[in-house]
């Protein structure tokens, strides 16, 4: 058992926590949520022994072995990649460097250091120290690193590369408890996946932070809320923490008011007999219980974003065409040969690895890439919105938050408007004149969604606009794209988002792109993996005939039974798909261990697709049966 006990943190300008209690079962796998700003990374800071709390102690067994991945990390040098990895556990590098010295004085005759030899060599052996390089290699490949890479010099990778090192230089370390502070940044979905299992097989315990739903879900079998100093303890996924929160929030607000209709009942029967002497004794009596009861309080509520994206104007039928699309880099070949029509109320996600050109085809979209072969051309009426992964990079430090959200408004627009978007954006009173260059990378991330409201598209290019977002941020955000009236064509790698937004996908690999129309994420992952019958990838020019999407017949109000009728034969056969892959994760998740805790997961996730497809496809024909019957 892991305990906390009476921590306290406190800082000049705010109180972390004060006499905070925590206990870690030894094979727990817990997430840290709360409010920016609530003391989640220094309280993992605490549990790493990297930052000593002001009072109360932390208890972990004898010889306990933590592994720490904080937020951010720095790592430099001539080291390999993998080199870098194994440097990472100090004991096995210490045992190392010990046989070494022992082989040099067995080799010069001092055979009394034999013993000695034999102990450190065991006790390396037992680490796995015989098969580090094996170990790291392997755990590097699961984060997506090839063989040439693996053995460049860190000093030549990228920030997001040098973190995958650091989070796999953690990992092999071999430790009981691991703390990752948001380990799945710098992570395209194939790498959050294998993470996922990787964590789920490890034998220790787990505390992380993450901003990623989907993988909380996967992942974790508790959750510790950290709020106005306090550490609540909830048992479940992220999504079950969020229904037990709420049902507590109820709870507490129908004892609230039971409470203030009991008070006010003691009251009016104090000011009633006040001046009766008869009733003095019982509204004395009346008036200590008043004094002694305990006032019920709702918690603090968080301030969260709140926006939707401007009604647009309605384009055609046809945004935009894609026509023998080429683009290469330095002789390689990002974007290979790409036919595809994209049709009016579609949100399609890219989908891939980093660095297979989910990027540069957007670029293309945006107009700040031009192909070198073919043409991408956008239709009737299409106006568009581009919102770039390094939009950040290009904000003026120098402006206020207020004159950067100018900068970029129409002359018409009002100081109203613009001081209520930025409102929106937590940005309020007299925050709108702190400079950019202060701002957190939320802050920053918020700025720019709230300059892209300025003037309404109707097709939305976004590169991944969750990145720095809070949870509630994201959440926000995912709400305002569920309504968005327009076109969408977006990257991300919070699947969470994928799954509630995306009514088609692409899926960009390096050497193909491949159309996955009219699917959502768990089919077309469940196609990826081989659960479902995968067909020979679509054509790329046939998402001209492709089904229309959801947006497209709400749109019509399922006035051309054609269109719904397409539409409803392809629900019809998601929805036996779905049943298909909910009873054999059902079947999956009644067993034991590791995958049956990853299908119990995934099994939440396939009902809920289930139910919303369902729903659809009883409106659906609800809708073609009136169509059909209307009278001409």
């Amino acid at each position: 058992m892991i305990t906390l006990s009476g921590i306290s943190k406190h800082y000049p300008t705010k109180s972390l926590f004060s006499d905070l209690s925590l206990r870690i079962s030894l094979r727990e796998r817990m997430a840290l949520v709360g409010p920016n700003g609530a003391g989640k990374s220094s309280l993992m800071k605490i549990l790493a022994g990297v930052l000593e709390p002001d009072d109360g102690a932390v208890s972990m067994p004898p010889g306990y072995r933590v592994g720490y991945l904080p937020q951010e990390v720095l790592i430099e040098g001539d080291m390999t990649a993998v080199g870098c990895v194994m440097s990472g556990d100090a004991e096995l590098m210490r045992l190392e460097e010990e046989m070494r010295l022992l082989e040099k004085k067995l080799e010069a005759g001092d055979a009394g250091v034999l013993d000695r030899y034999g102990e450190v060599q065991s006790r390396f052996g037992l680490l796995g120290g015989f098969e580090q390089e094996t170990t790291a290699r392997k755990v590097l490949a699961g984060l997506g690193f090839d063989q040439a890479r693996m053995d460049a010099r860190v000093s030549d990778l990228s920030g997001g590369w040098r973190m995958r090192v650091a989070l796999a230089r953690t990992l092999v370390t071999n430790p009981d408890l691991l703390l990752l502070d948001e380990p799945t940044n710098h992570l395209d979905i194939p790498s959050i996946e294998w993470l996922e299992s990787f964590l789920l097989d490890f034998p220790g315990a787990v505390l992380l932070i993450s901003h990623d739903r989907s993988f909380m879900n996967g992942v974790v079998g508790g959750v510790v809320e950290l709020s106005g100093g306090k550490a609540t303890v909830f048992t479940g996924n992220y999504d079950a923490y969020l229904t037990e929160k709420e049902r507590r929030a109820l709870a507490l607000d129908a004892a609230i008011a039971r409470q203030e209709e009991e008070i006010a009942k003691t009251q009016e029967f104090i000011d009633r007999f006040r001046s009766k002497a008869t009733k003095a004794t019982q509204v004395q009596s009346r008036i200590k219980a008043l004094e002694k009861i305990e006032r019920l309080e709702k918690d603090a509520t968080e301030k969260t974003v709140r926006f939707t994206f401007p009604a647009p104007i309605r384009s055609g039928e046809i945004v935009a065409t894609f026509s023998e699309i080429e683009k290469s880099y330095d002789g390689r070949t990002i974007v290979h040969p790409f036919d595809w029509v994209l049709r009016r109320g579609m949100k399609v996600a890219l989908i891939g690895p980093n660095g297979a050109g989910k990027s540069t085809l957007l670029k293309i979209m945006a107009g700040t890439v031009v192909p070198d072969a073919g043409s991408y051309r956008t239709g009737t009426g299409v106006t568009t919105a581009y919102y770039s992964q390094h939009q950040l990079e290009i904000l003026d430090p120098s402006h206020t938050v207020l004159a950067s959200m100018e900068s970029v408004a129409p002359d018409s627009e009002s100081q109203t408007r613009i001081r209520g978007l930025l409102g929106a954006f937590l940005f309020r009173q007299e925050e709108v004149f702190k400079k950019v260059g202060v701002l957190s990378g939320g802050e920053k991330s918020r700025l720019v969604l709230a300059r892209l409201l300025l003037a309404p598209a109707n097709l939305l290019l976004l590169d991944e606009p969750t990145n720095h977002l809070d949870l509630p941020s994201r959440e926000a955000l995912v709400s305002a794209l569920e309504a968005y009236r327009g076109t969408l064509v977006f990257i991300t790698h919070d699947r969470y988002v994928i799954e509630k937004i995306a009514t088609d996908i692409i899926e960009v690999l390096p050497g193909s792109i491949r159309l996955f129309m009219n699917h959502r994420f768990e089919t077309y992952r469940a196609k990826r993996d081989g659960v479902l019958n995968v067909s020979s990838p679509v054509p790329q020019g046939s998402a001209k005939n492709a089904s229309p999407s959801e947006g497209e017949v709400r749109e019509t109000g399922g006035e051309d039974p054609g269109m719904v009728e397409k539409r409803l034969s392809w629900v019809e056969k998601e929805v036996l798909e779905l049943e298909e892959e909910v009873e054999r994760l059902s079947r999956a998740a009644s067993g034991s261990g590791a995958e049956a805790r990853r299908a119990s997961s995934k099994l939440t996730v396939a009902r809920k697709k289930l139910s919303d497809r369902t729903a659809e496809w009883e409106r659906l024909g609800s809708l073609l049966e009136r169509s059909v019957h209307r009278p001409s």
